[in-house]
């Protein structure tokens, strides 16, 4: 009898040792992961790496923000059932110089900025044009860029003060490296 105490001893002692050398292993297995970057403590950092809050109150030096639009392009007429499709951008600010431009389709590009306005956390740019597209007379692009919300919006003015939204979608600070 005395047999089955000491193996009743000598297996706990080789359970608890076990186990303890489990615990430093995985413990050694999730330090390892936290230093690598496989494996996050805290608060979600996803939207912090992509895309930082928009400064609603920033009105001086520069800002660019990543959109992410839905483009509704008008086929061979205005009336014409569109083709819409997703798609990402760019779109920059500058506060100083009071001008802006995005990229897209119709863009008031980084070489020909348009003119920025403030109202509030919305920014506006505009800019003249004059050329045609969909049998219409394009006289105006715009687009602005809600900082409260982050909300999108491209328009295009047509001669004769009709209007059509071409993007719209969802921006938010861009941020370059380092993170």
């Amino acid at each position: 009898m005395n047999t089955p105490r000491a193996v009743a001893g000598q297996t706990l002692l080789a359970v608890l040792v076990s186990a303890a050398v489990v615990l430093l292993l995985v413990l050694g297995m999730a330090a390892f992961g936290v230093y690598a970057g496989w494996i996050h403590l805290g608060a979600p950092a996803v939207k912090a790496a992509t895309s930082k809050e928009l400064d609603k109150e920033k009105n001086t030096g520069e800002a660019k923000f990543i959109c992410e639009v839905t483009i509704s392009m008008p086929q061979r007429t205005l009336d014409a059932e569109p083709k819409v499709y997703n798609d990402m951008l760019i779109a920059g600010v500058d506060y100083d110089q009071k001008t802006g431009w995005y990229q897209g389709d119709f863009a008031i590009s980084e070489g020909h900025k348009g003119a920025l306005k403030i109202n509030g956390s919305k920014i506006s740019v505009s800019r003249p044009a004059m050329f045609e597209r969909f049998g219409m007379m394009i006289i105006q692009e715009d687009f602005t860029i809600d900082r409260a919300d982050g909300s999108f919006v491209q328009t295009l003015t047509f001669k004769g003060d009709r209007t059509r939204h071409i993007l719209k979608g969802f921006c938010g600070g861009l941020t370059t490296a380092p993170f």
